[in-house]
């Protein structure tokens, strides 16, 4: 039989919210899709009445016609809100911007019932290791608001990844830098609708080098920064060459009855060249 939380809260602001998760054994409750998935013993809070759940740019404008500007996303807002923002606010710009390579990415996030539970912030604070949606985000630079008794924090969602042991304090907001540029995403999975064994994630800022991240090739999604040091002098066949092999090299990914290290690194080379020739065409 199911075991149920030892304690239940619903504080009605973030103070309260964190005076609460300062307690011993005591977690934040998102969109429950990690905590409810199993049995819960700790004490939860819930995170619903803190009015984190609100999408909108830095700017006056449901085009995003006026640059520069950036998304913010409260981490309570569900995926399938920020899909259904996005396909609302397409721009109508003839320059690109993130929002297809953003909608597409929270689209791949799982199925249509996990999208309309989970929440930015919750799959983020869960890092999971295969998350196309944490590879759009890192390639697009996203920014964390942690709130914390002591205080607010700002971390790079790249360091929030990467830290051995999650950061400390709850996410309350995300903020995207919104520019022209132009983006893609090469994967390779047992179906079309799976989760990706291996995947790269693309985005380059109009006039920058691009940026790369992987899933499926570490513990946690990463940005490719060696792959990436390669393509300073632009895309070329042998700049390309370059950062797949960059790719390669990045693969510490210990293998599973899904891929072994060798194919997982292989196939980060080859994803790599695809994403590449996908935006040097663009």
């Amino acid at each position: 039989m199911p075991k149920r939380p030892s304690a239940y809260y619903r504080p009605q602001s973030v103070e309260e919210a964190l005076r609460l998760l300062a307690r011993p054994d005591t977690v934040p409750l998102a969109g429950g899709t990690t905590l409810l998935a199993g049995d819960i013993t700790s004490a939860v809070v819930d995170l619903q009445d803190l009015g984190l759940n609100q999408i909108h740019p830095s700017q006056t404008s449901d085009v995003f016609e006026k640059r520069p500007m950036a998304l913010h996303m409260g981490a309570m807002a569900r995926l399938v809100e920020l899909s259904d923002w996005l396909t609302a606010h397409t721009s109508h710009s003839p320059a690109p911007d993130p929002q297809p390579l953003l909608l597409e990415a929270a689209r791949r996030a799982g199925p249509n019932t996990f999208r309309h539970a989970a929440t930015v912030g919750g799959v983020i604070a869960s890092r999971p290791p295969d998350s196309e949606f944490l590879a759009a985000l890192l390639v697009l630079e996203a920014e964390l608001t942690l709130q914390r008794l002591s205080g607010p924090a700002s971390l790079s969602l790249s360091d929030y990844l990467t830290a051995a042991e999650r950061p400390a304090g709850l996410i309350t907001e995300i903020v995207i830098p919104w520019q022209e540029g132009q983006g893609a995403c090469e994967r390779v999975a047992r179906t079309p609708a799976d989760y990706p064994i291996v995947s790269i994630t693309a985005w380059q800022p109009t006039g920058a080098t691009p940026r790369l991240a992987a899933t499926g090739i570490d513990e946690r999604p990463l940005r490719l920064w060696a792959a990436e040091s390669a393509l300073a002098a632009g895309i070329t066949t042998e700049t390309i060459e370059a950062t797949a092999a960059a790719a390669k090299a990045a693969c510490r990914h210990a293998g599973d009855f899904r891929g072994d290290t060798s194919y997982r690194a292989e196939m980060a080379a080859v994803l790599a060249g695809r994403v590449l020739r996908a935006i040097g065409n663009g």
